[in-house]
């Protein structure tokens, strides 16, 4: 392997790259393992290839530091880092990948990126449920009155969520945690209670404030103390927001004008506040239940990158620390259509090894029945199912819309324990859950569409999107063997492109012959009270 400089030689904002003239790898009688030409870019921060795409992926170990086994938990003595050590940050190391020649050693190769790099963590199995938050001065009464309507629609939900009106944001009193919105909810006591009776989850938005330098004494002992305080109060896990006027920054960031300014957009040689935020909310999640005895698997909303993300965006230059998979689940941002949508669920899974990347469900916008629908019918096919923005209450539309909602939830209730059996292979081999088709079929162009993605492996869906011009058609790549419909029974056999057209409460779906689905017998309304004492296979022979 010669390298093209021994220094790194240029940047994009704080992403640095270097580059390698040639990859060239022997074994020890002379026989060539691989050999891809340059000169060819790489840097600190994961874009991992497409199948096919190059014969190797090398990675540079930059910025490195050692993080202490209590993370973001104040330790005694704290230390002037709480134990965090930056002093070994230098260059020069470098992993390389060799990604073979086919399918088989591709899949290896991600799955050796995981051991090195660490698993995605496995969630716990509400999150699979139905999250519900909405941009709205919610009253405790209110949000009671809401959650009651979820049940009599027999709507399922597991989650439910406060936005930022959960404390009060006048006078920058949202910069700490002990200035709670009581005018809203007099009783947060008596709130969480309630969400407990009822069998809910709940989390908060934290748009975090800096009152000092990351890892030092104060900041740690500030949020840490801040965070957890909810989560013995009930709370169970954190919306870490990075898309506001004010963020925490990463370390080795030192504004000029204190610790009173923005650090949204802040970066330390690429390691942004969106990933270091991550860090610091999943892991302190995790050292309070660790240190409760819980076996409560962590998880937080955090973002997936720093922009928000767009149609047709690229996935080139939206890339993050290859430690953030290790800190799930992951929002795409504000304004994202849907679209979007399926764009970056599709994408992240390849290139960011994150399984569980989703958008706002129903959009920050309150669209038509239609776009609600198509929107459900995504999400209920997709990672995480979590409406947000505006007001996606179901009851809020027409009969004909809710119930239609409701057969969209209840298939996803069914296929809850297919979800958490793909959790699994999320955390040991890098395979995500909504599946881009060159995961399967590198050979053919087509299946490196990211408008069209296989759910849990076996499930062709092909959302459409574009409500405005009230189109129902698209064309539609079928791979090779044979997919039924899962709306009329049809069979079609691919490889081939179609046009389909679907009326708007159908998302057009295909199963693959010779598969089956586990699902469960009765969905309830929370995961937690569903049966798995008996399973049914659903077949397509």
């Amino acid at each position: 392997m010669r390298s093209a400089d021994s220094r790194t030689f240029g940047c994009r904002g704080n992403t640095c790259f270097s580059a390698i003239q040639r990859i060239l790898l022997t074994d020890p009688s002379g026989a060539v393992l691989a050999d891809q030409p340059g000169p060819q870019e790489f840097t600190h921060l994961l874009h991992w290839p497409s199948p096919g795409e190059a014969k190797a992926y090398v990675l540079a170990d930059y910025p490195r530091f050692y993080v202490p086994p209590w993370g973001p938990a104040p330790h005694d003595p704290p230390g002037p880092t709480n134990g965090y050590d930056f002093a070994n940050n230098q260059a020069g190391d470098f992993y390389l990948f060799l990604l073979g020649a086919g399918l088989p050693d591709y899949l290896a190769a991600r799955a050796d990126f995981l051991r090195l790099a660490g698993p995605t963590p496995l969630l716990p199995d509400f999150a699979y449920g139905t999250w519900f938050t909405y941009w709205h001065s919610y009253t405790e009464a209110e949000a009671e009155s809401d959650i009651a309507l979820w049940d009599q629609g027999h709507l399922p939900l597991d989650v439910y969520g406060l936005d930022m009106n959960w404390r009060n944001t006048t006078d920058h009193q949202d910069r700490t945690y002990d200035h709670p919105a009581t005018d809203l909810f007099p009783d947060f006591a008596g709130w969480f209670a309630f969400l407990q009776g009822r069998g809910l989850r709940t989390y908060f938005n934290d748009h975090p404030f800096p009152v000092d330098r990351q890892t030092s004494p104060k900041e740690v002992a500030f949020r840490y103390g801040g965070l957890t305080e909810w989560l013995a109060r009930g709370l169970d896990y954190w919306w870490f927001d990075h898309n506001w006027g004010f963020s925490i920054p990463p370390p080795n960031v030192y504004p000029l004008g204190g610790w009173d300014v923005s650090h949204t957009d802040g970066s330390w040689l690429g390691l942004d506040n969106a990933a270091w935020g991550s860090h610091v909310y999943f892991e302190t999640v995790a050292q309070f239940y660790a240190g409760k005895g819980s076996n409560f698997r962590p998880m937080i909303l955090s973002k997936f990158a720093l922009p928000d993300w767009r149609s047709d965006m690229p996935s080139v230059g939206q890339q993050e620390s290859p430690a953030q998979h290790r800190y799930p689940v992951w929002w795409t941002g504000d304004g994202v259509d849907l679209q979007a949508s399926v764009q970056s669920m599709v994408d992240a899974g390849v290139h960011d090894f994150k399984p569980f990347v989703h958008s706002d469900c129903g959009g920050d916008y309150r669209g038509s029945a239609g776009d609600l629908i198509r929107w459900t019918a995504h999400c209920a096919f997709g990672t995480i199912l979590r409406f947000h923005g505006s007001d996606h209450r179901p009851w809020t539309y027409d009969a004909p819309t809710e119930a239609t909602i409701r057969a969209y939830l209840g298939l996803r209730y069914k296929l809850i324990p297919a979800l958490v059996a793909a959790g699994q292979a999320a955390l040991h081999a890098g395979f995500p859950l909504v599946v881009r088709g060159d995961l399967f079929w590198p050979e053919f162009p087509e299946a490196a569409s990211n408008l069209q993605y296989l759910h849990l492996n076996d499930t062709l869906v092909a959302p459409i999107w574009d409500t405005a011009s009230n189109v129902t058609a698209r064309d539609v790549w079928i791979p090779p063997g044979q997919w039924q419909d899962a709306w009329d029974g049809t069979v079609v056999s691919g490889p081939r492109t179609v046009s389909v057209a679907k009326p708007y409460e159908q998302i057009p779906l295909w199963h693959r012959r010779g598969t089956f689905k586990v699902t469960v017998n009765s969905p309830a309304l929370r995961v937690e009270e569903q049966d798995w004492g008996v399973l049914t296979l659903e077949v397509f022979p």
